[in-house]
């Protein structure tokens, strides 16, 4: 608390200069499981299906062969219009693995 009289809050000597950096924000995508951490990427500016489709093809594979779990994973996602676009589904149907006999090691997404 500052005690001040009635009206002198902004006269000179009553001010502080101050200097203020940076203020936006960053945009990461990465993934995890119970097996570790994947790949962390960092987004410039914001991403369409396209771009997103390029993020899974740059770390999906590499970050399932760093956990160990490539042969056997279940890709999890929300339901954000760039994850369940056409183009983005039919990719991971095709490069995405996962076996029904037995439970799947699980990748999850954070966007």
């Amino acid at each position: 608390m500052v005690w001040r009289r009635p009206n002198t809050e902004l006269k000179l000597r009553n001010l502080r200069a101050t200097v203020k950096h940076g203020g936006g924000t960053q945009l990461v995508w990465g993934c995890m499981s119970s097996f570790g951490t994947g790949n962390l990427e960092l987004i410039d500016s914001k991403v369409n299906k396209y771009g997103y489709l390029d993020i899974l093809k740059r770390n999906i594979r590499q970050s399932a062969q760093k956990m160990g779990i490539l042969a056997n994973f279940k890709l999890y996602q929300d339901k954000d219009p760039k994850h369940t676009s056409h183009i983005c589904r039919l990719w991971a149907l095709y490069h995405c693995p996962w076996s029904l006999k037995r439970q799947p090691k699980v990748l999850t997404l954070i966007l």
